[in-house]
């Protein structure tokens, strides 16, 4: 052992300066763990608690440093000390956890009740779909999946998170545009209120009459684009990620991104399918991807991201800038929230907010239509006798009629059918229970708790549906005894929180799926395996079918 160092008071040696150190690092760990980490959110904090144990780390090593002069001594007490704090602290929460939290009488896997990471690691694949399914079957109707979260496989649920006079909030996830912010991000239910009135506004019946007419031209280029094909297979992916952007350019921007007609893919799909991808598998820790966001801005799909939400806003300044060209678009009305709030909110904050406003738009707007007009062409590819029944209804009906098309029942019974059993979001949605706690099933859910209601498992729910894995559109109108709970369906939500686009998308479904069947028959391209929709099917934020190939044959029909 070597003497202590001469500027040691009373001439203390190395071993009785440091032979209660171990312990303190240990009582650290818990204090850190107790005092700290147990209370509030932590999730934006990522970097300065990084920060703060890299300063407590080289306030430890200097302070070591009087006591042994040689580097190596120095380093590996740290690393003992370092490992006695994060072992108390890992330990703490461990043990609190799985026997004291108040959601240990709660059944589930015991490592979620550990960490989230445990989740995170089974969804790495982004099939948290299949994974929530397994759940499912395996521990029931109300589950613990979390350290502080509960999944709820219950029609009841959706009303309790997002029906009329919920308590519930927004959980962490939405924080993840900050520091931008939206009406859909926002996680203060006052902002959420106030910014759907504009959203709302820009979807208004008035509205959509202009937008209709608009949405048939781009349908028409589709069918155009699809008839240049002819006999050659059509990737579904490719060519309903034109069309939907270009409705997305349309209806938020009023610009023609001309994608359909052109038949290039944006920079801005690639951006925004790779940024999905990561933030997907994340979803349930989110802290990861927020740290991954400041601290390695240009690294890999880190850097899709930023370019993701840098499109979305350099459109909207530009927007901004040129003013209307006559057309209405929703932009008119984010912008006219914009200017409104110009006495009432800093610069800063309302370009924060326009710019989470539109990356919020283009997403929701680009995103969900593709992935279930794929679905459909997938359906009516495999079961043709569906199309057939479409093809008779639509084809003595004005497809300029947005109210026919949404009067004819197997042309409606499809996409409903469709969005049940490939639901544009997946998962997702958390919220956070309100002061009251929950009550579903004579069972309190807590306050504060995390709650979440997978949308494709309860749509696959045997309790929920006859026959709830087949694709039977007649459940939907002739029917209706094969519908068990209807709660169980909401690919939109519901309540006062339901997607204000419903309309817009269940249009740009009708007139897509009616013309493109007045004028073409469907089949799967040769060699094509049916499978891989399904087997190549990623959960990332929003759904993300497998490649879909198609032959479109054009129909001889006189109109």
């Amino acid at each position: 052992m070597s003497v202590g160092n001469p500027g040691i008071p009373n001439g203390m040696a190395l071993g009785q300066g440091q032979q209660h150190l171990p312990i303190l690092a240990i009582a650290a760990g818990v204090a850190a763990h107790h005092g700290l980490f147990r209370h509030g959110e932590w999730h934006l904090h990522g970097p300065h608690i990084i920060a703060g144990h890299l300063a407590l780390g080289g306030a430890t090593a200097y302070f070591l440093t009087r006591f042994d002069d040689a580097p190596a001594g120095v380093f590996g007490r740290l690393a003992v000390l370092a490992a006695a704090y994060f072992g108390a602290l890992f330990s703490s929460m461990t043990i609190y956890r799985l026997y004291f939290h108040r959601l240990s009488s709660f059944h589930g896997p015991k490592l979620a009740a550990v960490t989230k990471l445990w989740h995170v690691w089974h969804v790495a694949d982004s099939r948290n779909f299949l994974f929530q399914e397994k759940i499912h079957k395996k521990y029931g109707t109300i589950v613990r999946t979390g350290p502080n979260e509960m999944t709820l496989f219950h029609p009841a649920a959706i009303d309790l998170l997002d029906g009329f006079g919920n308590e519930t909030t927004r959980d962490v996830w939405y924080d993840i545009v900050r520091p931008r912010s939206s009406a859909v991000f926002t996680r203060d239910r006052l902002e959420h209120k106030e910014g759907r009135k504009f959203w709302a506004q820009g979807l208004s019946s008035k509205a959509m009459n202009d937008y209709y007419p608009r949405i048939t031209g781009l349908v028409r280029d589709l069918s155009h684009c699809i008839g240049t094909f002819g006999a050659n297979p059509v990737d579904l992916d490719q060519v309903m990620s034109w069309y939907s952007w270009d409705i997305m350019g349309e209806v938020l921007f009023g610009e023609d991104f001309n994608l359909t007609r052109s038949r290039v893919t944006h920079p801005g799909i690639k951006h925004r399918d790779r940024a999905l991808a990561l933030a997907g598998p994340l979803g349930d820790a989110i802290w990861i991807a927020l740290l991954g966001f400041q601290l390695l801005p240009s690294v890999g799909r880190v850097k899709d991201w930023h370019r993701m939400l840098h499109f979305c806003e350099d459109h909207m300044l530009s927007r901004l800038k040129r003013g209307g060209n006559g057309k209405i678009d929703m932009a008119t009305y984010f912008i006219e929230e914009y200017e409104n709030t110009a006495k009432t909110k800093t610069k800063t904050t309302r370009d924060l907010h326009l710019s989470g406003t539109a990356v919020t738009a283009v997403v929701a707007g680009s995103d969900t239509t593709r992935a279930v007009l794929i679905a459909i062409w997938w359906f009516l590819s495999k079961f043709p006798e569906h199309a057939k029944k479409v093809q008779a209804e639509v084809d003595n009906v004005n497809t300029n009629d947005a109210n026919a098309l949404a009067a004819l029942p197997h042309l409606n019974g499809v996409i409903n059918e469709s969005l049940r059993l490939v639901p544009p979001v997946m998962t997702g949605g958390n919220r956070i229970t309100g002061p009251n706690g929950m009550l579903i099933d004579d069972i309190l859910i807590p306050p504060g708790v995390k709650v979440t209601c997978p949308k494709y498992v309860l749509h696959r729910m045997e309790s929920m549906w006859v026959q709830p894995n087949d694709f039977i559109p007649e459940r939907w109108y002739s029917c209706p005894e094969l519908i068990l709970d209807k709660r169980a369906f909401a690919p939109f939500s519901a309540g006062a929180r339901y997607c204000l686009g419903k309309n817009m998308a269940l249009h740009s479904l009708r007139i897509a799926v009616a013309i493109l069947l007045q004028d073409y028959d469907v089949d799967f391209a040769p060699g094509y395996d049916e499978e891989t929709m399904w087997r190549d099917m990623r959960d990332q934020v929003t759904c993300q079918p497998g490649a879909v190939h198609c032959v479109f044959r054009p129909r001889k029909l006189t109109k």
